[in-house]
């Protein structure tokens, strides 16, 4: 555990009267620059990716929520502020970053798939994502050429673990060709590689968060901010924060400024709002500033598509017909982190510990939200969550409910399917019988196609170890398990998908031979459509990556990848299981594809699904 440096909070009092000094001379500072934008700055926010191999067509299989989400208060803020106009009085608000107008209606519904505008010619908060989902000399190219063209004052880059190796080069590229530009990281590999403790005020960085890859030099100081935790609210008072300390025109910010910025709107605002940690890179030091405000739910955050398109096709969904490459998507979720303790998964409440959800209340309010994005042009929803709902079969059922009565009031009968993720055992719940029953048939009355299903491994001795198998009641082989279950969603009316992770503890050549044999029976039977392979990469934070000591994940150095690890999503030489030999990562891949056959994903969706 290394401690890092906090940085003094003054009292309410002496807070107010220094920001208020701040505020005055901001305002005069931008009055007197002619010729510049009047008030505001430009920005841009980058999806990291996770792959280097295009393998083929690269699809748009999933829109990158996180970022999405993340963005939706500082967006809004801008937006309300730039429409509203400068305040007579000098403000906090009177500067802010530009991020343009939301869509029209018309926006809405006709763009999709990948953006070609440049981000400097957009006037829409749609057309302020740069979003690759391949990360090759193409993919670079484009970016160099949005960051000259924009020379935007923050750049935002939201990062996976395996994306941020890509991400720090994201990160290079802008202090190159945007030398004053202020970059901000954020997203899952933040949140997985950073704790702090209250009760100790220290904070805790595992050695491949980004904190440490640029204290102890193996990478370049090019980020000058992280934010872990609530990323909506976090982000846009560290972005109040840089607003309060831009200055016109190209010239730098400090950060040690914006630092002190943030300090005083955290002493002097009542109803902080968001839970998490900011670590700011100043000179001779990094300052940890922990933030400690209210939890804001779901239903409390505007929906992450208010302020961008809905580009993503998911080759599931067929009933619009609309696209060889499948329907217009939009992703959901109704919670953000899994209620089970999978000992590999990085969504684990126990790596997370902070969901951000729906109450099971406001099923009629994610209902709503669906009716929205219909109207906004989606022809199928997939919900992301880990488990659909928490796995609540009360939730699922009112929520299929108030989804079949809004749609009754759409006007017309355009096609429109839906899709979720389950567990074996939350289908297999026999305490709750009657209600699962139920629920499976409102999911397919109120239009759910298809649902997916992890189920890991085959082996017995594998999922021995997992964590997976929690509903005790249930003391059925798993094998029998995961067939009776894709059998019982199949005779709801419901298609399968299943996602299988080879590398967990037990794994050995053995396993995977049965494993890969079992689920080409349960294809030969019809109980699968797709059968997803994956080889297990360690997160920061997991059980299994304790368990097997491995504390040091490189995912920085920026190397090339190569087969067999491309033909798998996230799989690095550096990160994946060390109880996978490469010649046993060749044998996966050859034997999938031929026991599987077409019902494998190929290498094309495999990266795309990485982009997720």
């Amino acid at each position: 555990m290394r401690t890092l440096s906090e940085p003094h909070c003054p009292d309410a009092a002496e807070a107010r009267g220094k920001l208020a000094e701040l505020i005055v001379r901001r305002r005069g500072l931008f009055d007197a620059a002619p010729g510049q934008p009047r008030f505001r700055y430009p920005i841009m926010a980058a999806l990291a990716p996770v792959a280097t191999s295009r393998g083929g067509e690269v699809a748009y299989p999933g829109d990158p929520m996180c970022l999405y989400s993340a963005l939706t208060l500082t967006i809004q803020r801008s937006v309300a502020r730039l429409r509203a106009g400068l305040a007579e009085e000098p403000s906090p608000d009177d500067v802010c970053a530009d991020w343009g107008e939301y869509p029209d209606d018309d926006y809405r519904r006709t763009a999709n798939g990948p953006r070609s505008e440049l981000i400097a010619d957009s006037r829409t908060t749609d057309g302020h994502v740069f979003d690759p989902r391949i990360w090759d000399q193409v993919a670079r190219d484009r970016f160099i050429a949005e960051i000259r063209a924009l020379q935007p004052k923050v750049l935002l880059i939201s990062s996976v673990s395996a994306a941020h190796r890509y991400a720090l080069d994201m990160a290079e590229l802008a202090k190159t060709h945007a030398p004053h530009c202020v970059v901000i990281v954020g997203g899952r590999h933040a949140d997985e590689t950073i704790r702090y403790h209250d009760a100790t005020r220290t904070a805790e960085f595992s050695w491949s968060s980004t904190v440490e890859v640029l204290r102890d030099g193996r990478a370049a100081q090019v980020v000058d901010f992280v934010v872990a935790g609530d990323g909506a609210p976090l982000l846009d008072l560290l972005l109040r924060a840089v607003s309060l300390t831009a200055t016109p025109g190209f010239g730098p910010t400090g950060n040690a400024e914006i630092v002190n910025a943030l300090t005083l709107l955290m002493s002097s605002e009542d109803g902080i709002q968001g839970s998490g940690t900011i670590v700011g890179f100043c000179p001779a030091e990094a300052v940890v500033v922990p933030v400690r405000g209210a939890r804001l739910s779901s239903a409390e955050l505007p929906s992450p598509y208010e302020a961008f398109s809905i580009r993503a096709r998911f080759g599931v969904f067929t009933e619009s017909g609309s696209s060889p490459a499948g329907s217009r998507t939009a992703h959901m979720m109704t919670l953000d982190s899994c209620p089970f303790k999978c000992t590999f998964c990085s969504e684990s409440i126990q790596v997370s510990n902070r969901p951000t959800r729906f109450a099971v209340s406001e099923t009629e309010h994610v209902a709503q939200r669906v009716l929205g994005l219909i109207n906004w042009g989606a022809e199928a929803v997939f919900f992301d969550d880990p488990v659909f709902w928490g796995g609540n079969w009360k939730a699922i059922n009112g929520f299929c409910q108030d989804l079949m009565r809004y749609r009754g009031a759409l006007p017309g009968d355009a096609p429109f399917e839906w899709g979720a993720q389950l567990t074996v055992d939350v289908v297999l719940n026999r305490a709750k019988a009657d209600e699962v029953r139920a629920g499976l048939d409102l999911m397919r009355r109120s239009g759910c196609t298809y649902i997916y299903i992890g189920v890991e491994s085959m082996a017995e001795r594998v999922m021995a170890h997992v964590g997976k198998n929690l509903l005790r009641r249930n003391p059925e082989a798993w094998v029998s398990k995961v067939r009776e279950a894709l059998a019982t969603i199949r005779g709801h009316g419901m298609r399968v998908g299943s996602s299988v992770l080879f590398g967990l503890d037990g794994e050995n050549r053995e396993t995977i031979e049965e494993t890969v044999e079992e689920i080409g029976r349960l294809i030969d039977d019809g109980l699968l459509i797709m059968a997803s392979p994956n080889i297990l990469t360690y997160h920061p934070g997991t059980a299994i990556t304790a368990a097997h000591g491995q504390d040091r994940l490189d995912y920085h150095s920026r190397k090339d990848n190569r087969p067999p690890y491309t033909y798998f999503e996230e799989a690095y030489p550096e990160v994946v299981s060390r109880l996978l030999t490469e010649d046993d990562i060749w044998y996966i891949h050859k034997s999938a594809a031929a026991r599987w056959g077409s019902i494998r994903n190929n290498a094309a969706e495999a990266v795309a699904e990485a982009a997720i």
